[in-house]
């Protein structure tokens, strides 16, 4: 298997909705050249409307929902779902802005979509390929973070949790599916490493009887860094094409301001805009 074209998206909770403004430009232009789509947590969201080529569509859910006490709010941290509410999120989707399940499994005949969890069990990363009965969910299962929201999600007997754990920016595997050109959209910037953190720390210790989940924990930042010296090496030679801002966004992960969400959204839109005028016939 050679010679594929891969479209692959870190998460980013709300940041995402920088991501949103790059695939709506994509949208817009009718561009969509991938054999392979990877995504995790908020960023297999994003992709979801991508390839059911449904407009804007996820940033006006982000920019509705972001400021909803049902979905994000400290006075629920102790409750069932936690302090952010994925099940209101997905139940939100589908009654205003639902994925059009029959137009995504359509588009992507001869075509493989990927969306990435973590396996509690071990910690190792699990691949779900969504179909029609089970995309909604595998969409969740991708997002659901320990110790924030419900903290996992069942499915096929598989206790899973965020994709951005075990592999935060899935271009190796990309690469390993076949795909020489592969087009990374990040919500961070490229060369920004991460650090040791306390919520790793915890989580390391809180699960310190599991030692594979213990260490993804614990050593998160080392895996995400790892995933960013991968692409620098490129061992393979891929074409590695990586779109993502040049500073950290306005946005962060579970606060924003509608001023803020727009800033992100059309920043998106111009880079997105951007690759395309730059890169787009290298992909006719």
């Amino acid at each position: 298997m050679s010679g594929k074209t891969a479209l692959v998206v870190q998460g980013g909770s709300l940041r995402s909705v920088f991501t949103s403004g790059i695939l709506d430009s994509f949208m817009a232009s009718g561009f969509n050249p991938f054999d392979i789509y990877i995504g995790v947590s908020g960023g297999a969201m994003c992709m979801s409307y991508y390839i059911a080529n449904q407009y804007r569509d996820t940033f006006q859910i982000l920019s509705s929902i972001f400021s909803d006490e049902k979905f994000i709010s400290l006075k629920q941290i102790f409750k069932t779902e936690g302090y952010v509410n994925l099940e209101y999120l997905q139940a939100y989707s589908l009654r205003h802005h639902p994925l059009i399940l029959e137009n995504a499994v359509a588009n992507i005949n001869n075509k493989l979509v990927e969306i990435v969890a973590t396996n509690m069990a071990d910690g190792e990363p699990v691949y779900l390929h969504p179909e029609l009965n089970s995309w909604n969910k595998m969409m969740r299962a991708s997002s659901t973070l320990p110790f924030l929201t419900k903290g996992y999600c069942m499915l096929n007997d598989l206790k899973l949790m965020d994709g951005g754990w075990s592999d935060p920016i899935p271009v190796k595997r990309a690469v390993d599916l076949g795909a020489d050109k592969v087009v990374v959209i990040r919500t961070m910037p490229a060369a920004q490493k991460l650090e040791w953190s306390y919520f790793g720390w915890f989580g390391g210790f809180w699960h310190r009887d599991n030692p594979g989940l213990s260490k993804r924990f614990s050593e998160d930042h080392v895996y995400y860094n790892d995933s960013i010296d991968y692409i620098e090496e490129n061992p393979k030679g891929a074409k590695i094409i990586q779109i993502a801002p040049e500073k950290e966004l306005s946005t962060g992960s579970y606060s924003t301001s509608k001023p803020k969400l727009i800033t992100d959204y059309r920043l998106g839109v111009d880079l997105g805009t951007q690759f395309l005028a730059e890169h787009k016939s290298e992909f006719l």
